[in-house]
């Protein structure tokens, strides 16, 4: 009965633990308070769309984007991360993304389907982007034809798993995307002032972030962030291998 007691209070525990700590990251996705370099410029962003001049990153070779570092509260992470963006009136677009990017045999960064950059951090690929604002209005026929070819792929899977019973075919299953845009949900609603010489600062506010803080209290994730906890899928062919940076570049051109 002792032992018994003991693991159910151990459990408890960690149950708490894991609870308090999706709350803190909730909390922490809040605000963005950060200074940034080089940057150039100001601009201000409601919601995805931004409105200024501004100029932050760059590359240290051509093709090589890696400029732009920041320091600060930014996607729920406290630390360094890697920041570029580009306002000219309402156009440009921007990227982001904290912690270190996972590295192929030849040092190129592993990115996502688009582009991305991957790190050991699954919440920080979640809270990571890359966009153009103009895509916000346009959806290339292109792409929405392989969204839809990825939606019949992974119901065909499913209904084969069904039907079968056999989980071997979780292997075709394509991954769930979690930025069919190239950003996750939470930016769309993201109140954000960019300015500086060279130096500058980067504050911001996010509404759907605190709506989701708040409603996480009943254990409810609506921006599905709460990674702690949570059951990582595990089958034949999981994870599925991700390019790198230069074939999503040659993918792009073509």
């Amino acid at each position: 009965m002792r032992i018994t007691g003991l693991l159910l209070s151990l459990s408890f525990f960690l149950q708490c633990a894991t609870y308090w700590k999706n709350r803190k990251n909730d909390f922490q996705d809040i605000v963005t308070v950060g200074v940034e370099t080089p940057m150039y410029g100001a601009a201000v962003k409601v919601g995805p769309l931004p409105i200024g001049v501004l100029f932050q990153g760059g590359e240290s070779e051509m093709g090589k984007k890696d400029l732009g570092r920041g320091a600060g509260l930014r996607g729920g992470q406290l630390g360094t991360y890697h920041s570029q963006q580009l306002v000219f009136g309402i156009l440009g677009g921007e990227s982001f993304h904290s912690g270190l990017p996972t590295l192929d045999a030849k040092d190129n960064w592993l990115v996502d389907k688009k582009g991305i950059p991957l790190t050991n951090d699954e919440r920080a690929n979640i809270k990571s982007y890359k966009m153009r604002y103009y895509s916000y209005w346009y959806d290339p026929v292109k792409e929405r034809k392989a969204r839809k070819k990825e939606h019949f792929r992974r119901e065909l899977t499913k209904d084969l798993v069904d039907s079968t019973g056999n989980k071997e075919f979780l292997a075709y299953l394509p991954p769930e995307d979690q930025k069919p845009f190239g950003y996750p949900p939470g930016y769309s609603w993201n109140l954000e002032f960019t300015a500086g010489i060279y130096g500058g600062a980067r504050l911001g506010f996010n509404v759907a972030e605190a709506f989701d803080f708040l409603v996480g209290f009943t254990t409810i994730d609506v921006l599905d962030d709460d990674v702690e906890g949570k059951v990582k899928p595990s089958f034949p062919g999981f994870p599925f291998p991700a390019p790198t940076e230069a074939e999503t570049d040659s993918t792009t051109e073509e």
